[in-house]
């Protein structure tokens, strides 16, 4: 069964997760149909990003310039109810996977007002070195905090709906 068929367990999965990010819907985000523009789950989704990567020691400091960033590789979005005007929302994020280099992540788009997922976002990102603009490796304390934070998250029984679109190669350390 899809998740469109098994609303409530989809929301249940979602609340297993930490809230990254939460607000209320602008008229600045409609589109003609009324409802919110697509455009703008990719921005919802950003601005849960800084909370998130931060539960993965990927603070600020590192993302100056010549240091450490995060390039988007990979996104793929599921609509499941629409999103109006006014609507209360918040977002919720998981560690899907990750790799030496790569982070496998989703956000949840949950209307508080309809107690219900607007649209859950999976996501694949890399770690880049500024100074040379090339992917690099994680130090060994983020890899530490991601395998941590995979396994609080595996505890909860949280499984998120995975497109298949986005795989790592099992290339983890050790």
């Amino acid at each position: 069964m899809s998740n469109r068929e098994k609303p409530d367990e989809l929301l249940q999965q979602a609340l297993l997760l930490p809230r990254t990010h939460h607000q209320e819907i602008p008229p600045d985000y409609m589109d003609l149909n009324g409802h919110m523009n697509v455009m703008y789950y990719t921005h919802v989704g950003n601005m849960a990003l800084q909370h998130f990567f931060d539960s993965l020691g990927l603070h600020n400091q590192l993302f100056v310039p010549g240091k450490r960033g995060m390039f988007a590789l990979r996104q793929v979005i599921s609509y499941v109810n629409e999103l109006r005007e006014g609507a209360e929302i918040e977002v919720r994020s998981g560690l899907i996977d990750y790799d030496r280099k790569r982070v496998h992540f989703m956000h949840y788009i949950i209307s508080l007002t309809h107690n219900r997922v607007a649209a859950y976002d999976e996501r694949l990102a890399m770690y880049i070195d500024m100074g040379v603009r090339r992917s690099t490796e994680f130090e060994p304390e983020i890899l530490a905090q991601l395998e941590l934070l995979k396994q609080q998250q595996a505890a909860t029984g949280w499984q998120p709906p995975v497109s298949g679109a986005i795989q790592l190669k099992k290339n983890k350390p050790g």
